[in-house]
């Protein structure tokens, strides 16, 4: 027997470095007789078991059953020790009635008679992380009431699926007579608290793993929905939500079919029944409203989901966003159009430019005729209307044709405020006509801008004509302004009190063919043209606007020199 027992025990102070890497839970010495009959023992250790019940760490359970062993045996001393291995930490985990020795302080020991007492085989090797004794040695430190006697005991593994992970150890004075029952109880709470210390890993370990899931699926970027038998929505990624606008805690135990559209819900509940059959069910793709109106696209995989016993508990969907991928397509068909366009828009305004200017010189000549013979006034007004409607007819090819073939002309040195100037003095009947007031507030000794001084022209003549024609009919005003916009660009505001611009709207102007004017005012290409230039010359253009209020146009432009 190691004679470390008849050691006077360290002074407190000695054991402090050493502690500091152990955590240990010291637990008060109480009194009391210790003849106990196997059903206070099963009471004691059931009381622990019910305090462990649930969440409880390894300490919380080492402490409770410690506890319960004194509060039968309070002249006996216990330790009850996990092996770093077995607590997944750097140090050894306890809970103790005295304080340990300074020499067992960093390892966890078993004896071959405590394995076998458990039924464990004849050990040939330590478990992990424990030192195999054959015979016990005290570790425990007598309290400052007691007297340091020497000291016997005996220990019981504590085990997890076959292996000993700790230890659970009685001690009392050589030579006393052993406490009834201490054995059994012994094996009882190092049985029970083994059977806790495994429940209570599990639970750690399976609220890990739903938090995992959890967390993955909230930052997963793919749209995921799990779906009970029921067809009641069971879990939402949150990509689901952010495609969908909807909410996703709204979405749970939602029906899966009132996602869809009434005339997608058939294939839908089709392929949730063929894929809970355990079904192949190829991807495909739904088109689900959205909160905020419109819809989005996805495509979706179904897979069941299996229960622990096999059965189908439910369906998984993984989608993918085809909301893009479809508008996409859309634009590059649109832009197939325009291309064939531009490729015939030559052909067309030649062919109808000849007559049309047959049309025009006609007109002209017909009007200062019947003008000079008194004709009826009301024969004047339809060759007018003649004349208006064919300069009408070559506005718009000539647009078209600069849509689809622009300028070559070569860009120069020019002043802004100069084209600026022209461009009002072009809209004169336009300006007239609507009865607008026009404020013009240039900046002065700006820059020059490198540009095409007709294609500038094109771009400020039509926004010019769209504020008159947004203007109201009584006080109407339009205000021009241009000023240094940093020290390498120069803006151009145009600012109207018109009408302004719906808000689902603004975000389509600069679309070819789209107009905010009513049908057959408009040809909808004069924004989509004038963005076309802006950008040409390395501009920007931007429109602030909302019904009611008025509109305004920001068009900057780079520098001479930069």
């Amino acid at each position: 027997m190691d004679d470390s027992a008849h050691r006077k025990p360290p002074a407190r102070r000695s054991l402090d470095p050493r502690v500091s890497s152990v955590k240990s839970i010291i637990t008060p010495r109480r009194r009391g007789a210790e003849a106990n009959t196997l059903s206070q023992i099963l009471e004691s250790l059931n009381q622990a078991q019910r305090e462990t019940a649930g969440f409880a760490t390894d300490e919380k359970i080492l402490r409770s059953y410690v506890h319960a062993l004194e509060r039968l045996y309070p002249k006996t001393r216990f330790a009850m020790r996990l092996s770093p291995q077995a607590a997944g930490t750097t140090a050894i985990v306890q809970a103790t009635t005295h304080h340990v020795r300074l020499e067992a302080m960093d390892e966890v020991s078993i004896t071959e008679a405590g394995l076998l007492r458990a039924g464990f085989v004849q050990p040939a090797t330590p478990p992990n992380g424990m030192t195999l004794r054959r015979t016990y040695q005290a570790i425990l430190v007598a309290g400052p009431a007691e007297e340091s006697l020497p000291a016997d005991g005996f220990d019981a593994p504590l085990s997890r699926a076959g292996d000993a992970i700790g230890v659970l150890a009685a001690e009392f004075e050589r030579g006393a007579e052993l406490p009834a029952r201490l054995e059994d109880a012994v094996l009882i709470a190092a049985t029970q608290a083994s059977a806790a210390i495994e429940s209570g890993r599990l639970r750690r370990e399976s609220l890990h793993l739903r938090d995992y899931l959890e967390k993955l699926l909230e930052h997963a970027n793919i749209p995921v929905l799990v779906i009970g038998r029921d067809r009641g929505i069971r879990v939402v990624s949150s990509a689901f939500g952010r495609i969908t606008g909807l909410d996703r805690t709204e979405l749970v135990a939602k029906d899966v079919l009132r996602l869809a559209g009434p005339s997608e819900r058939v294939r839908v509940l089709s392929a949730f029944v063929s894929a809970l059959r355990g079904r192949d069910v190829p991807p495909f793709e739904l088109r689900l409203p959205k909160a905020g109106g419109g819809s989005a696209r996805l495509q979706f995989t179904l897979a069941p989901i299996l229960d622990s016993e096999g059965r189908v508990a439910g369906v998984i969907a993984i989608g993918q966003d085809r909301t893009e991928v479809r508008e996409l397509e859309g634009q590059v068909i649109h832009a197939e159009k325009l291309a064939t366009l531009g490729q015939l828009a030559a052909g067309i305004v030649h062919e109808i430019n000849n007559p049309l200017t047959s049309i025009s010189v006609y007109g002209e000549y017909l009007l200062s005729k019947l003008t000079r013979s008194g004709a009826e006034h009301a024969d004047l007004k339809r060759v007018e209307r003649i004349l208006r409607s064919s300069d009408r007819i070559m506005s718009f090819t000539r647009n078209l044709l600069t849509y689809a073939r622009p300028s070559k002309e070569e860009a120069q040195p020019i002043l802004l405020n100069e084209v600026l100037h022209e461009a009002v003095d072009f809209c004169d009947h336009i300006i007239r006509d609507a009865g607008v007031s026009v404020e013009l507030d240039y900046g002065e000794n700006l820059p020059k801008v490198n540009a095409v001084p007709g294609q500038l022209h094109q771009v400020f003549v039509n926004l010019i004509t769209n504020a008159c024609n947004a203007a109201p009919e009584e006080g109407g005003r339009v205000r021009l302004s241009s000023r240094l916009h940093s020290h390498d660009r120069i803006c151009v505001e145009i600012q109207d009190n018109g009408v302004g611009i719906q808000e689902t709207e603004l975000n389509r102007v600069f679309e070819p063919f789209f107009s905010t004017r009513r049908k057959g005012t408009g040809t909808g290409l004069g924004l989509s043209i004038v963005k076309n230039i802006v950008e040409e010359h390395r501009g920007t253009i931007e429109i602030d606007s909302e019904a009611g209020r008025g509109t305004t146009v920001l068009v900057t432009l780079p520098c001479l020199d930069h």
